[in-house]
């Protein structure tokens, strides 16, 4: 009924004469004092987020939101406060800029070090609930309007998701490990690397660079915001081989992202990838030919790297991507001892 109604709003039919499917969706009713927060990851928009309710910790106060009551309502949403660190929305002192909120994971650094809660608590001022305005009345406690936006529906916080730095996790995880291991040491990582398309539109491309990144040891291959059919041109089948996950959009990248990796953009007006320094562990990105990659994908991303050229500076995905990922195996001089899996073969026979 869903993909029906979004036909029938873009005059695309689906739904034929249906009245029922004519039309915007029908919204939910929405206290005088309800307040939401809406939230989007790094690299996504906050119209395309996702909304939740605000319990406030003291229902007297109707002027102000805590820190902790934000958190609180992302956790209870399912937002992981592990990986992703919030950040609220300011405009006061700055004129606009994100302020990360004090976490769970910060409460027992704060407490050996005699801070008080106070002092860390971050308060959000609210606007006053809503009183009735023209042509809206209360029904069941909720204000309903007669026009079609009203002005005074709901009170909204902000909230931006950052991934945390946990590289020094990934290296305690490491030596607890190590430790682990009787009579053995850990050798040297050689790194792990992903490889995702956002936006894909020629998939005979997207079919080539799977195999390119099967060849050149990927370890997955990620789909953001289109489905992956079979193509003739991933003669290996890649996806058969190592995983290939398909993901609705940047959120769901976001919340998959393996922890304490590195976004890198394949994109023009990058760092020249002569002198690129590949990080061990990352995620490579490509968007389609001939849009790119989201310029808040970008704004996501650890690093953009572009590829020189004589002439014209643009590549097909399938080639931008087969050429980075040969570059990082030989810069990062991989071999079959270390990452377990087969070398290029050097038989020139």
């Amino acid at each position: 009924i869903g993909n029906n109604a979004d036909g029938a709003r873009r005059g695309g039919g689906g739904g034929g004469n249906d009245p029922r499917l004519v039309g915007p969706p029908a919204g939910p009713l929405l206290s005088p004092e309800a307040i939401l927060v809406r939230y989007a990851y790094d690299g996504g928009v906050h119209s395309q987020g996702r909304l939740c309710h605000l319990r406030p910790s003291d229902p007297s106060r109707a002027d102000v939101a805590t820190g902790s009551d934000v958190l609180r309502a992302l956790r209870e949403d399912g937002v992981d406060l592990g990986r992703f660190r919030a950040s609220v929305y300011e405009m006061e002192v700055t004129g606009g800029g994100w302020l990360p909120l004090p976490c769970d994971d910060d409460d027992a650094e704060r407490d050996a070090g005699g801070g008080s809660e106070e002092e860390d608590e971050v308060i959000v001022p609210l606007p006053p609930p809503p009183t009735l305005g023209a042509g809206e009345s209360v029904v069941d406690g909720a204000i309903r309007s007669s026009s079609p936006a009203s002005p005074s529906s709901s009170r909204r916080i902000d909230v931006k998701l950052f991934r945390r730095d946990d590289v020094h996790q990934c290296v305690d995880a490491a030596l607890a490990d190590q430790a682990s291991i009787p009579s053995g040491k850990l050798g040297k990582s050689p790194g792990y690397f992903g490889v995702g398309v956002v936006g894909g539109k020629t998939e005979a491309n997207v079919g080539t660079l799977w195999r390119s990144s099967y060849q050149l040891g990927a370890s997955f291959l990620a789909t953001v915001g289109a489905r992956y059919k079979r193509q003739s041109t991933d003669t290996v089948k890649a996806p058969t081989r190592i995983p290939m996950f398909e993901l609705d959009d940047w959120t769901d990248f976001a919340r998959f992202a393996p922890s304490g990796v590195r976004y890198v953009a394949i994109e023009m007006g990058g760092t020249p990838l002569g002198e690129f320094e590949h990080p061990p562990n990352a995620v490579y990105l490509l968007g389609s030919e001939d849009g790119g990659l989201p310029k808040t994908v970008l704004r996501a991303c650890h690093e953009v790297v572009s590829i020189e050229s004589l002439r014209y500076a643009s590549y097909n995905v399938a080639v931008a991507g087969s050429i980075v990922l040969y570059d990082r195996m030989i810069k990062m001089g991989v071999d079959s001892a270390k990452n377990g899996q087969q070398h290029p073969s050097t038989d020139k026979t």
